[in-house]
């Protein structure tokens, strides 16, 4: 959508009765409002009531009654009559009941959408320029004839070389150099533009594909060094103990350095509103310490204006703006002055100053991590201007104290952290002693109580509902808990407004104000829930927190900044960041106590629970990620070796043990999937005598001696030739156990091996070792023969008729050989040394290129960047997703692999892919090479290899 003209911007603010706003007052001549606006409405101004008694109002001595502060006596009481009346406000009185006024409030949106970066006006203490990168000027502002001598009519269409001197070129030449990004500016000091000794400060910076130039002139009696004063005042900012201290260092050093009459340190609360924590005033200035002004104060488009320009002065605000001439760029848009340092002023923020008594104002941006924690405001009774050299003090000083205050908060969190990492300590030793969640709540309650302050707290455990202190009914408990599980997985819920969070979730006679939940379980979600006790509270606004409605819609800010008390309940006390984050830690600890509570309980057989299903998921995703972590390692030290194979074996063991919902597995399944994973012709291997059933307890053992017995057949025997074949058989002994029999044939002669490795060891010992069997190796020269006796305490003989493993996709070797990749894929791992294993494997492959990432944020930008052939995401990336990932690649059309921890048929069912598309962790060369056949194979959405 097409931005408003300025002219449209100005009508509209006119007939909104703003115009006092923008600068139409006793300094404002008839000529600079267009004819059109001036007949269209031209309403009489109201003069200033007199009020000869008026006097200071104070927090002391007033005493809340129902939404209005009334006085304790009535010499310390202000009327609204004592400030000025506003331009184009009715004469009848405003009502002083909050309800009545309420019911008119305006639609406030109206604020948020004003245009505040595209007035296309300037302030009086200086002009600006807009240039091409070749130095034409585009626009200029209409005051440059009294700063520069230049009418706006001379610069337009002409190269600003061809007015400065030489000297002042080649500073702002070098200036526009060191710019890198659009949000960057520079400044220059003392610049002699015209050669005639006559000196300025310039501001510049980019605007689109322009650049602006700001002049402002350079104060002719400066001696003080103002950047030498930034470390001396930054010291004694370092002195105070609190963040308080801090700031009321920080506004005594900033009074003395820019002379105004009162300075505020404005911090924003969590709702956004601010209260004034800090202040330094001046004799005859009202004090506002303590004070809470309402959010709708600052818009969102001017609290995002902050976080680009720290630092706002508005000299006069009674002063004349310069309209920017034209209006609009060479490509008709409206010129962007969100970091210019002229930028005039929104009429509503005017008027909003006039009603403090304000005449100049300077507004310095407190950011902690990026967003804005506060302001240090600076108001003056008369104009007042310090000039830009000093105002880059200001900034350079603000910026450094952000940091400092940004320590000192630190230490108090961590602090609370520390406390935090003490709970856990406690909390394992609690449940090492057997204490659970049913049977030492009173316990475990006192002990989170020494972190996070709390009155209550509620929880299910074992099916129970357990309450300590202030907690609602098993019911409402429900009730809020179905709302939880709607937020964000694996995330604190947070609250000190219940009712407003969860509508009608407790009943008001519980007096229960606040909510932290802490997550213990993902499905079904399930919580630890402390809250807090309803405080009733008087909030001591700046004025009454409304806007006031007049006539034909027109929005006011208030007229007057009177304390005015307002009862609020419902809340509770707020939690702070630093309990914040120690509860952050305190999830974690609950966390790690559930899985070992979940573990204790299948230890014991127990019946699973779907929290013990999210715990086998939880625990097999860690394996198979440690599984990776291991082959990948060895990977990179040995390329050719065999520890590889075998680890991939356990992985595939520890498969079959989560999947098993009985607590057994297929010893015919594991010989298949190795048969599949390393024979060239997995038919080859066939199983005669049914099936054996084992405990999940025999399953690392058995799965490397499968391991051992298959790669050695494909490496020296049978499987290594297309001839061989080899012949399992499962039959039932006299004793009730299993006889597993291995007879290959068909492949080349066999000899004794040399020495025994560790291979051998593993078939010859493994099974009479850990299992208590028998095994028999006899090196024949027709074929390896193998004998294995399981006990019946640990083998059950599933009869059936003979089998072989499905045939694979292809060869694991031949596959990827066929397959070979090209052009630049893309790996998206947490977890640096898997990253690595996976990149060395596709360029095995032949990708020319293989880029590396460890979060989404970082592989969306190389998505950017690149262009890629193909990728492999892994699911889980620490706490984050790879969706955001999946669904660019599916935009792009680029085909992609997933690769998990977890089961593959939940994998591909999330993430809306076919199970063919799902890489198992720990991936190998031949692994990926097989699913890429696979997946070619069977067509449809798999990549173009």
């Amino acid at each position: 959508m097409q931005r408003p003209s300025t002219t449209f911007f100005w009508a509209h603010a006119w007939e909104r009765g703003s115009c006092t706003g923008a600068g139409w007052g006793p300094r404002m001549p008839r000529s600079r409002v267009p004819d059109a606006i001036w007949e269209r409405r031209h309403p009489r101004r109201l003069g200033a009531s007199s009020a000869p008694n008026c006097c200071k109002c104070r927090i002391k001595g007033l005493k809340p009654t129902g939404s209005r502060m009334t006085p304790a006596s009535s010499s310390i009481f202000t009327s609204t009559s004592c400030l000025p009346s506003l331009l184009f406000v009715r004469e009848s009185p405003m009502p002083h009941d909050h309800t009545a006024r309420s019911d008119r409030l305006p639609d406030l949106s109206e604020c948020a959408r004003e245009p505040i970066q595209f007035l296309g006006h300037v302030q009086a203490f200086g002009c600006l320029l807009i240039i091409s990168n070749d130095w034409v000027i585009q626009n200029a502002s209409a005051n440059s004839t009294e700063i520069l001598g230049l009418t706006a009519g001379d610069l337009i269409g002409t190269r600003l070389l061809d007015h400065l001197s030489p000297g002042a070129m080649h500073d702002l030449r070098g200036k526009f150099q060191t710019l890198s990004g659009e949000d960057e500016s520079g400044r220059v000091f003392g610049v002699d533009l015209m050669g005639n000794g006559r000196c300025f400060d310039v501001a510049l910076h980019r605007t689109g594909r322009s650049y602006a130039i700001e002049f402002e002139r350079k104060a002719g009696d400066r001696r003080r060094d103002d950047m030498a004063l930034v470390q001396p005042l930054l010291a004694r900012v370092r002195k105070g103990r609190t963040p308080v201290e801090m700031c009321q260092s920080a506004v005594r050093g900033l009074a003395a350095l820019t002379g105004f009459a009162r300075l505020m340190v404005y911090r924003f609360e969590p709702d956004q509103h601010g209260v004034v924590i800090a202040e330094c005033l001046s004799e005859g200035m009202e004090s506002y310490l303590g004070l809470h002004f309402p959010s709708g104060d600052i818009p969102p488009q001017a609290r995002a204006l902050y976080t680009k320009s720290l630092l706002r002065i508005i000299a006069d605000v009674d002063a004349p703006v310069s309209p920017i001439l034209p209006d609009r760029d060479p490509e008709g848009r409206v010129v962007d002055l969100s970091l210019a340092v002229t930028r005039a002023v929104s009429p509503i923020h005017l008027e909003y100053l006039r009603n403090m008594q304000v005449q100049a104002s300077m507004s310095v941006s407190i950011l902690r991590d990026g967003q804005l924690w506060g302001l240090i405001a600076c108001h003056h009774p008369e104009p007042h201007h310090i000039d830009y050299e000093t105002r880059s003090a200001v900034e350079l000083f603000t910026q450094l104290f952000s940091y400092e205050l940004n320590l000192c908060e630190e230490w108090a969190e961590r602090a609370q952290v520390e406390r935090a990492h003490d709970l856990h300590e406690r909390l394992v030793m609690l449940f090492e002693a057997g204490v659970d969640f049913g049977t030492g709540l009173e316990q475990i309650a006192e002990a989170i109580g020494g972190v996070v302050g709390f009155d209550g707290l509620a929880l299910c455990a074992n099916g129970s509902y357990c309450t300590q202190g202030l907690a609602p009914t098993e019911a409402e408990f429900g009730r809020i808990e179905r709302h939880l599980a709607r937020a964000p997985a694996g995330r604190i819920f947070v609250t000190d407004f219940l009712d407003q969070a969860c509508p009608e979730a407790v009943a008001p006679e519980r007096q229960i104000g606040g909510l932290l939940a802490l997550p213990l379980k993902q499905h079904p979600r399930r919580f630890l829930m402390l809250f807090r006790r309803e405080v009733a509270r008087d909030v001591v606004w700046a004025g009454s927190p409304t806007k006031i409605s007049e006539e034909g819609g027109r929005i006011h800010p208030r007229k007057s900044f009177a304390a005015w008390a307002e009862t609020v309940r419902g809340r509770s006390a707020p939690w702070s960041p630093a309990e914040l984050r120690a509860a952050d830690l305190l999830r974690v600890t609950l966390l790690e106590l559930v899985l070992k509570l979940t573990s204790d309980q299948n230890a014991a057989g127990q019946k699973r629970s779907r929290k013990q299903e999210v715990l086998i998921s939880e625990l097999n995703h860690r394996l198979r990620n440690v599984f990776g972590l291991v082959s990948g390692i060895v990977a990179q030290a040995d390329p050719e070796g065999q520890a590889s194979g075998r680890i991939r074996a356990l992985a595939r063991a520890n498969d079959q043990l989560t999947q098993a919902r009985r607590g057994r597995y297929s010893l015919m399944k594991l010989i298949r999937d190795e048969a599949v994973a390393f024979a060239p012709d997995p038919t080859r291997v066939l199983v005669e005598g049914g099936d054996v059933l084992l405990p999940a307890a025999t399953g690392d053992t058995l799965s490397l001696v499968v391991h051992e017995l298959v790669t050695n057949s494909v490496k020296h025997g049978a499987l290594g030739v297309p001839t061989g074949e080899v012949r399992i058989a499962f039959t039932r002994t006299a004793q009730g156990g299993v006889e597993w029999r291995w007879h290959e044939a068909g492949g080349p002669p066999v000899t004794p091996p040399d020495r025994v490795g560790f291979g051998s060891t593993l078939i010859a010992r493994s099974i009479p070792h850990e299992l208590g069997g028998e095994a028999e190796i006899d090196y024949c020269a027709d074929g390896l023969r193998a004998r294995f006796y399981l006990p019946p305490r640990h083998a059950e003989l599933m009869t059936g008729p003979s089998v072989a493993p499905p045939a694979s996709a292809g060869e694991p070797e031949a596959a990827r050989d066929s397959i070979r990749l090209s052009g630049t894929a893309l790996v998206v791992e947490d977890n640096l040394i898997i990253a690595m294993n996976a990149a060395d494997a596709l360029r095995g492959l032949g990708a020319d290129h293989v880029l590396t990432a460890g979060t989404p944020s970082e592989a969306l930008r190389l998505l950017d960047e690149h262009p890629v052939n193909l990728a492999i995401l892994d699911v889980d990336l620490g706490g984050l997703t790879s969706a955001p990932v999946a669904e660019r690649l599916k935009e792009l059309g680029v085909p992609y692999l997933l690769a998990t921890g977890y089961d593959a048929d939940l994998a591909a069912k999330e993430g809306d892919v076919p199970v063919a598309h799902v890489l198992g962790k720990p991936y190998s060369n031949e692994g990926i090479a097989e699913i890429l056949g696979r997946v070619g194979s069977r067509g449809g959405q798999g990549p173009d290899v």
